[in-house]
C-alpha cells in the first residue's frame, strides 16, 4: 500500500507540472465576474449578519492576492446606482492584468440599490471580452432578473457570437426554483452552477469558479513551499555544479531573504525557463543571457545574468524595499480596531492618487519599495492620512491613533431608554454632525437599517435619529476616544388598530376604504394613509386625528386622539351614507345628454357624471341637484338620510 501511496502522488506531481507547462503556453484567460447590485443584496445570508454585498466583497478581496497577475479580469455589476433602472448594467473595470492593482478600490466600492437587470449585465460583460479565448463570466447573484428578460433565450444568443464563452453563476441564498431556472446558463455555456446559503459555501463556490475558469496562481508568495531541492545556500557550495544559483535581499546591506521569492527567469529573447516560489533557487542552465526577475509583495528588481559554462553563477538580487507594518487604534493605550480599511498609494500632491494594495487585515505588514507613500486609515465614519517614507531593508510601522469611540444603538417601544420591548424591525438610524456649509446646519455621517446598529466615529457630539415611518425619536449623544456608548433610543410607541363600520355593518371588502392618520405637531402633517380595511399601526405618543374615507365620495368619518406611550387603542370610525340614483326621463335622458351635477350645503361638487341614472354614496344632508339638458334644465334640492337606498326621479316638472 506504501508503495502505491508513493506512485500515486508522484502522479500526482507530474499530471499538476503538466498542468502548469501547458498553462504557461497558452494565451492569458480573460474573466468578467458579474456581481448583483439589486438592493436585495443588502439582506443577510444566512445566520450570518452582514449584508450578502458586504460577504461578496470579502471574498473578492481575498481573493485578489491569488489571482494570475497574466489574467485579464474586470469587474461588473447591475443595479449599483440607481433606483428602478432596468437600464442600470455596467462593465466598471474592463479586463486586463495586474487585477490585484486594479480592482481592489472599485470592489471596495460596489454597491446595491436598485432593480435586477442581469440579462443585461451578462451582455455588457460578453462584449467587454470581445471574444477573447480563454473567456469565463463569474456571475453572482441573489435573484433572477427582475425586467422581464428570459436568461436562457439571452445566454443562447451570446453563446452564438462567443462560442468560446463560459459563464459560471453562483447563486446565493437562492431557492430551488430560482436554482433551476438559472440552470440553463451553465448547460449553454459549459460552466458550473453553485447554489451558496451561508458565508463559507460562497466562499467556496467563487473559488472554484476560478479554480475552473484558470485565473489561479499556480504558487502564493505567502503561503507555498518551495518545490523538493529549491532550498539551495545563497552561494554555492566548493565544487558545486555549473548553474544559477540565486538569492535575494531587502537592500544591499541586509540580510538574505529566507520567506519565499516568487522567482521568473527568462531567456534573452523573452521564452519563459521557470516560474517559482522559494527563497532561494538553484537552477543548471545552458550558458548564455537570462533575464531574472524577483518579486516580493510590491516590491520587484529585474537583472541581467550572464551564466557561465563551467562555473556556478552566483546571484543575489536586492529588491531595494522595505517592510510597511500599519496597526490602527482608538487612543494610545488602546488595542488595534478591528474592520479598518488601510489604503497605500504613492505620494503625491496630486489628490486621489491610485492606490497601490488595500486590505483589511488587523495589523498587516507589506513590502514596498523604497520612497514616499501616503497611508489612508479608514475606520467607519473616521478617517485619516499619513505621509511614510521606506528605506531599503529597513521596517516601518505606522501607528495610526483615529481618536475614535463606537456607538452602539437600538431602539425600544417605552417612552424613557430602557423601557419596553425592543424594536428590531422597520427602524433607520441617521446620524448627524454640526456643519455650518451644509443645509440646516448639519451634514449626515452614517445611517444604518440593522437591527442593532454598530457606529466607529470620531470623537465628538453627534445627532442621532430612529425613525419609523410612523415615530421617532432624537438625541445628542457625545462620544470620546476609546468610548463605547451604548444608547437605546426610546420610541415612546403606542398601539392603534383602526377599523369602520357603513351604517352600523362592517364596510363591504369591494368598497374602496382609506384610512388618514395626521400628527399634530408644530404643523399637521400626514404619516399615514393605507387601504388597508382594518390597519395595524405603532405610533408614537402624541395628538392624532384619523380619517376614514369610501373612495372619491365625501363619505368621511374621523375623529381626534390623543396616544400616550405604551397604550393601546382600538378605533372604529362610524361611516354614514345615503344610497342615491338620480332619474330624469324624456327624450334627451333616453338619448344620453344628460350632465348631472350635485353640491352640498357648502355649495362643494361631490358628484358629476353624464351617465344617463348615476347612482352615488352621499353623506347625510341637503344637496342641490343640477340636469343640463336640451329640453330643460334642472335645479332642485333633496335631502339624503343615512342607511336610505332611494331613487330620486326627476321626470315629472319641478
Amino acid at each position: 500500500m506504501q508503495r502505491l501511496s508513493h506512485v500515486m502522488s508522484l502522479a500526482v506531481v507530474a499530471m499538476l507540472s503538466f498542468a502548469a507547462s501547458t498553462r504557461a503556453a497558452e494565451a492569458p484567460p480573460t474573466a468578467v465576474f458579474v456581481v448583483d447590485g439589486s438592493g436585495s443584496m443588502w439582506g443577510n445570508l444566512g445566520a450570518d449578519k452582514r449584508p450578502k454585498l458586504e460577504i461578496v466583497r470579502e471574498v473578492l478581496r481575498n481573493l485578489l492576492p491569488n489571482l494570475r497577475p497574466d489574467a485579464r479580469v474586470g469587474l461588473a455589476s447591475f443595479g449599483h446606482r440607481r433606483r428602478g433602472n432596468c437600464g442600470d448594467a455596467e462593465v466598471i473595470v474592463p479586463p486586463d492584468a495586474a487585477s490585484q492593482q486594479r480592482l481592489g478600490v472599485p470592489i471596495e466600492k460596489l454597491n446595491a440599490m436598485g432593480k435586477g437587470p442581469l440579462v443585461l449585465a451578462l451582455r455588457e460583460a460578453a462584449n467587454a471580452i470581445a471574444g477573447a479565448t480563454p473567456a469565463s463570466i463569474v456571475l453572482i447573484n441573489d435573484d433572477v432578473d427582475n425586467c422581464g428578460q428570459d436568461v436562457c433565450a439571452a445566454v443562447g444568443e451570446i453563446v452564438r457570437t462567443s462560442p468560446g464563452l463560459v459563464v459560471h453563476t453562483i447563486g446565493i441564498g437562492l431557492d430551488q426554483a430560482k436554482v433551476q431556472q438559472m440552470s440553463c446558463v451553465a448547460q449553454l455555456t459549459g460552466g458550473k452552477i453553485w447554489d451558496a446559503q451561508d458565508a463559507a459555501g460562497l466562499a467556496s463556490a467563487v473559488g472554484q469558479a476560478v479554480n475552473l475558469a484558470n485565473l489561479q496562481s499556480t504558487t502564493n508568495p505567502a503561503t507555498t513551499e518551495p518545490a523538493e531541492g529549491a532550498r539551495a545556500e545563497s552561494k554555492p557550495a566548493s565544487g558545486a555544479p555549473a548553474g544559477l544559483y540565486l538569492s535575494a535581499g531587502l537592500g544591499a546591506n541586509g540580510a538574505t531573504l529566507d520567506s519565499p521569492v516568487q522567482w521568473r527567469i527568462s531567456k534573452a529573447d523573452g521564452e519563459l525557463v521557470r516560474d517559482a516560489a522559494a527563497p532561494t533557487l538553484a537552477e543548471k542552465l545552458p550558458p548564455g543571457s537570462y533575464e531574472v526577475e524577483a518579486r516580493l509583495g510590491l516590491a520587484t528588481a529585474h537583472q541581467t545574468i550572464e551564466v557561465a559554462a563551467d562555473a556556478p553563477t552566483p546571484v543575489r538580487v536586492d529588491l531595494n524595499a522595505g517592510v510597511l507594518k500599519m496597526l490602527a487604534r482608538p487612543g494610545k493605550s488602546a488595542q488595534p480596531l478591528p474592520g479598518s480599511v488601510f489604503t497605500v498609494a504613492k505620494a503625491s500632491s496630486n489628490a486621489g492618487s491610485a492606490p497601490l494594495w488595500i486590505g483589511r487585515e488587523l495589523q498587516p505588514e507589506i513590502v514596498l519599495p523604497a520612497g514616499d507613500y501616503r497611508v489612508t486609515v479608514e475606520a467607519g465614519a473616521a478617517r485619516q492620512e499619513q505621509d511614510v517614507k521606506i528605506a531599503a531593508a529597513t521596517g516601518t510601522t505606522l501607528d495610526a491613533i483615529l481618536a475614535t469611540g463606537r456607538l452602539e444603538l437600538s431602539a425600544t417601544r417605552g417612552a424613557a431608554s430602557g423601557q419596553g420591548d425592543p424594536v428590531t424591525d422597520g427602524v433607520t438610524y441617521i446620524l448627524y454632525e454640526d456643519d455650518p456649509d451644509a443645509p440646516q446646519g448639519r451634514r449626515e455621517v452614517a445611517r444604518s437599517g440593522a437591527a442593532a446598529p454598530d457606529f466607529t466615529l470620531p470623537a465628538g457630539t453627534y445627532y442621532v435619529t430612529a425613525r419609523m415611518p410612523t415615530a421617532e425619536v432624537r438625541e445628542q449623544i457625545a462620544i470620546g476616544a476609546g468610548d463605547v456608548v451604548k444608547r437605546a433610543l426610546p420610541l415612546a410607541l403606542a398601539h392603534l388598530q383602526l377599523a369602520a363600520t357603513l351604517d352600523g355593518a362592517p364596510v363591504p371588502g369591494s368598497m374602496p376604504l382609506t384610512f388618514r392618520v395626521v400628527r399634530f405637531d408644530m404643523e399637521p402633517r400626514e404619516i399615514v394613509r393605507t387601504i388597508s380595511q382594518e390597519p395595524d399601526l405603532d405610533l408614537s405618543a402624541g395628538r392624532y386625528r384619523i380619517e376614514a374615507s369610501l373612495g372619491a365620495t365625501n363619505v368621511i368619518a374621523a375623529t381626534e386622539i390623543a396616544l400616550a406611550a405604551g397604550q393601546a387603542q382600538k378605533i372604529i370610525l362610524k361611516l354614514e351614507a345615503g344610497n342615491v340614483t338620480l332619474k330624469r326621463g324624456g327624450a334627451a335622458a333616453a338619448a344620453g345628454d344628460t350632465f348631472w351635477e350635485v353640491r352640498d350645503s357648502k355649495h362643494r361638487t361631490v358628484l358629476r357624471s353624464s351617465q344617463p341614472e348615476p347612482t352615488v354614496l352621499l353623506a347625510p344632508g341637503r344637496y342641490v341637484v343640477s340636469a343640463d339638458t336640451r329640453e330643460r334644465p334642472l335645479n332642485t334640492a333633496i335631502e339624503v338620510k343615512a342607511g336610505e337606498r332611494r331613487t330620486f326621479d326627476f321626470s315629472s316638472p319641478q
